[in-house]
């Protein structure tokens, strides 16, 4: 007897509930305007809770009452605020006793979150009318995760995984942390109230339809960012970027490695599938993947067209570096920060590059005060290298035990996918270019100071690599194809001796000297910390850099001017006084000195 007690009296307050709604025709009505008829309602096992009062004395009356399912534990409800019902609902949309509860309507590998219960059940019967795979998932509290929204493998079990607008930015943002792959978003349902229950339910279904054809990754409220014309048919011009740190469109990209868990084929707890895949940020905090389009049956692999899933069309399948400098931390705090619209920046630009100063001028002493604010200017421009035609090569000189390797260990240390690299070849630095995609510092360059030394190979990779449109060089491939390897990027040299005077055309040079006093004693910041920021910096001000290099290339006069002028920009976009005022000065002695030497 004592088993069956508690089922009767569930069934007692379901019916009781029931019964309160089934009385109220303005509840009724408006169930009808939202799509949900009788059969609906009985599914969900909707009703109508009594009139109650709050600590605070405020009456509640007209609550829509539908029960939870939440595993192992007994029944409980969650409570709906329903318009033109609803009188002094304790949340605008959801709330309920407890901790929040996933509410699931429908079924397939696609899950679109929604912002309330009601939008969950709209969706997931017009998924069913149609016979689509999806799962439309809600919280019974909108501002409030459930507990299993908190782990990765949560979100691991579905191929597709779209946040529809109207759902808290708070909560979009802790989703896009938490997942941990590439996340949609959506356009939300328009607002109004269809006057027959089959029109509603086919604005429901058009709703559907849309969000499951616009709401790719990378697309915002259905609108595509890749260029106009690009799924017409015609020849159209190939300009493949590379995808290490490359910029297209006003959007830097960054591709990053994960370790992605999937349910395995049984969809036993644990069972679990591993892999290793490439997943690329772009700078509005889209996540994307990669992918190869569709081509005539027995086009050559070499001949195949790869793109992101924006549309944005890749030399080639991107490969993360391997000597990634972005933690995966705060790559997904940079997403979650774009999602909700929130800046990823914590703090203003001038105070993260005033840090920067400070760390470097913590390693070493320069004899050029000013000398550290252009050493900060070219460590920031690695991160948006891509952003500039053409770079500076920076040149630490000065005698054996002045600080060279330091300070370019220093750079390394807060530089874009950065690597030090001694003594080598102009293979190797293809090669080494090849695989971190960022900055990499020649450490004891001795051999560069003459044209003759038998460093001409790397001499001359260095002369040509320092611009974009001629950092290009073939290679043979295993498979005796001949490639064409793009190793543009910056570069950082260390030498006693100096550089040929060509190769130092390219060059701003630094001078260092053995230090005649103690270098500063209070705690420099912590480079990895820094070096993220300077990531997201970068990430979320590349365009205003963009704009202010754009007139200075405009106004290039020569080579100098060329060079000079990522440095500028950086200063001159996000820069502070005393930062803009000393590179300002370095640039314009520079160009007397060569103005005295040529007279």
């Amino acid at each position: 007897m004592a088993t069956n007690r508690k089922p009767r009296s569930t069934d007692f307050n379901l019916r009781r509930l029931r019964s309160n709604l089934l009385r109220n025709a303005t509840a009724l009505d408006r169930l009808a305007d939202l799509g949900l008829g009788p059969d609906g309602i009985e599914a969900l096992g909707l009703g109508i809770k009594e009139p109650y009062v709050r600590s605070d004395g405020t009456e509640v009356d007209g609550v829509v009452a539908y029960p939870l399912q939440v595993a192992g534990r007994r029944r409980r409800y969650g409570y709906l605020n329903l318009d033109g019902v609803t009188v002094n609902g304790e949340h605008a949309v959801a709330w309920g006793p407890g901790a929040a509860a996933t509410v699931r309507a429908g079924r397939g590998g696609t899950a679109l979150v929604m912002g309330s219960p009601m939008e969950a059940w709209q969706i997931g019967a017009a998924a069913g009318r149609l016979g689509l795979e999806v799962t439309a998932l809600a919280s019974s509290q909108p501002d409030a995760l459930p507990e299993e929204w908190e782990r990765p493998a949560f979100w691991a079990s579905w191929d597709r995984l779209i946040l529809v607008e109207g759902l808290s930015s708070a909560v979009a943002a802790r989703v896009v942390e938490v997942a941990r792959r590439p996340v949609e978003t959506a356009a939300g349902i328009e607002a109004g109230v269809a006057t027959e229950h089959a029109t509603v339910q086919r604005r429901h279904e058009e709703w559907l339809e849309e969000i499951l054809e616009f709401a790719r990754v990378g697309r915002r409220s259905g609108v595509r960012v890749v260029d106009d014309g690009d799924d017409a048919a015609g020849d159209f011009a190939a300009a493949p970027i590379s995808v290490h740190g490359g910029f297209a469109r006003g959007y830097l990209f960054y591709p990053f490695l994960v370790e992605r868990r999937r349910a395995g084929v049984s969809g036993a707890e644990g069972d679990l599938l591993h892999s290793y895949e490439t997943l690329i940020l772009r700078s509005d905090g889209a996540i994307l993947e990669p992918q190869v389009l569709t081509a005539p049956p027995g086009t050559p692999a070499g001949r195949r067209v790869h793109a992101l899933t924006d549309g944005t069309r890749i030399e080639a399948p991107p490969q993360a570096s391997r000597h990634a400098s972005w933690s995966l931390s705060s790559i997904q705090a940079f997403a979650a920060a774009r999602a909700s619209g929130d800046d990823p920046c914590g703090r203003p630009p001038e105070e993260i590059l005033s840090d920067v100063h400070r760390f470097l001028q913590s390693r070493v002493h320069l004899p050029d005060a000013d000398d550290v604010w252009v050493a900060t200017a070219f460590v920031f421009m690695t991160h948006l290298f891509r952003v500039f035609d053409s770079l500076p090569l920076l040149l630490l000189t000065g005698p054996r035990g002045s600080g060279k390797s330091e300070l370019a260990s220093a750079a390394v240390s807060l530089g874009f996918n950065a690597v030090m690299m001694g003594p080598g070849s102009a293979a190797a630095l293809v090669r080494l270019t090849r695989e971190c995609g960022g900055l990499i510092a020649l450490d004891d360059a001795e051999g560069l100071a003459t044209q003759s030394s038998g460093f001409g190979e790397l001499g001359q990779c260095l002369k040509v690599g320092y611009k974009a449109t001629s950092a290009r060089k073939p290679i043979a491939l295993g498979s005796g194809r001949i490639d064409t390897i793009d190793f543009y990027g910056p570069r950082l040299l260390t030498s006693i001796r100096g550089v040929d005077p060509v190769l130092g055309s390219r060059c701003i040079s630094l001078a260092t000297v053995p230090a005649t006093v103690a270098l500063p004693s209070v705690a420099p910041p912590d480079a990895v910390a820094l070096r993220d920021e300077l990531h997201c910096l970068a990430m979320s001000r590349s365009v205003e850099v963009e704009r202010a290099y754009s007139l200075l290339r405009d106004a290039s006069l020569d080579r100098r001017d060329e060079i000079w002028a990522p440095l500028l920009a950086v200063a001159g976009a996000l820069g502070g006084a005393g930062m803009v005022a000393a590179v300002g000065r370095r640039r314009d002695a520079e160009r007397e000195r060569a103005v005295t030497a040529a007279a």
